[in-house]
C-alpha cells in the first residue's frame, strides 16, 4: 500500500538546514504560472534523452542538463519546496544535494511527460496517417478457412 501511496501522492518531506521542507508535485496551477521555467528544464531533457540510443539519462548528464538551466532550475525546486528562489540558490553542500535530488524525484514523471510529448505526438501521427503504399489492405474475406472448417484439398493431377 505504502508503494501504491507514493506513486499517487509523491510528497517527500526533509530537514534542510533545520527547516522543515515538503517538496510537492507541481499543481495545475504551478505547471501554468511557471510554464516557461518548467518548459526549458524539459526541453534540455528532452534532448539528453534523445542523444542516447535508449534514451536513458545518466545523473552525470542530468547534472549538466540542470546545470545548464541552473536559474530555471532554481525556480523549478523553490516552486516544489515553497521556499523563494533565494533561499533556495543559497544551500550548500549535503542540503543543496538532498533537495535537488529529492525535487528531481517527487517531479521527474513531470519532466518526462513533458520530453516525450512530442515525440508520442508524431508517433500518433504516423500511425493516423501512414505515407502511402504502407497503408494497410482490407481485410479480404471474413470467412475463417483454418483446417477445422476447410475442405481437405486435393493433390495437383
Amino acid at each position: 500500500m505504502t508503494d501504491e501511496l507514493n506513486i499517487l501522492i509523491p510528497d517527500r518531506t526533509l530537514t534542510i538546514c533545520g527547516v522543515q521542507v515538503t517538496v510537492h508535485e507541481y499543481t495545475l496551477a504551478e505547471q501554468l504560472q511557471h510554464r516557461q521555467p518548467l518548459k526549458a528544464i524539459s526541453e534540455g531533457f528532452m534532448d539528453a534523452m534523445n542523444a542516447k540510443p535508449d534514451a536513458e539519462v545518466s545523473i552525470d548528464e542530468l547534472y549538466d542538463v540542470l546545470g545548464a538551466n541552473w536559474d530555471a532550475v532554481l525556480q523549478a525546486v523553490a516552486v516544489s519546496c515553497g521556499r523563494s528562489v533565494e533561499w533556495v540558490a543559497g544551500l550548500t553542500g549535503e542540503d543543496s544535494e538532498r533537495l535537488l535530488l529529492i525535487w528531481w524525484g517527487v517531479n521527474a514523471a513531470f519532466f518526462t511527460r513533458n520530453a516525450i510529448r512530442p515525440a508520442l505526438t508524431r508517433l500518433v501521427q504516423q500511425l493516423q496517417n501512414p505515407p502511402p503504399g504502407e497503408r494497410s489492405s482490407a481485410v479480404s474475406s471474413t470467412t475463417v478457412t483454418d483446417s477445422a472448417n476447410s475442405d481437405t484439398t486435393p493433390p495437383a493431377s
